[in-house]
């Protein structure tokens, strides 16, 4: 008898989201043990219309005009994932149980 063990779960969530007239594709990925995919990131990751990340890091050598787009982008940030958060269980696919055999 074969005998089936769960070692890891990860768990990845991309929502494409419309805000302002601009698109944003957010992703959340997580995992209950290490995954390589998720080394040096949050699990929030958000891409604007040009598939560039959105810059929330602030750096001491920064502009003034560069730290006032991190805050916007810090805003827009939380706007989006708390979107995402309330509609995170919205997709409810079927799933069959398929028995290959």
């Amino acid at each position: 008898m074969i005998k089936i063990k769960l070692t890891q779960t990860l768990l990845i969530k991309h929502f494409t989201v419309e805000y302002n007239g601009k698109t944003y594709y957010v992703e959340y990925a997580n995992s209950d043990g290490y995954a390589a995919y998720l080394s040096n990131r949050y699990d929030w990751e958000i891409l604007d219309e040009e598939l560039e990340e959105l810059c929330l890091c602030e750096f001491q050598d920064d502009t003034k005009e560069e730290k006032q787009q991190i805050k916007k982008n810090k805003k827009l940030a939380n706007k989006l994932i708390t979107f995402c958060i309330r509609h995170f269980n919205d997709y409810k696919p079927k799933i069959k149980n398929r028995n290959i055999y």
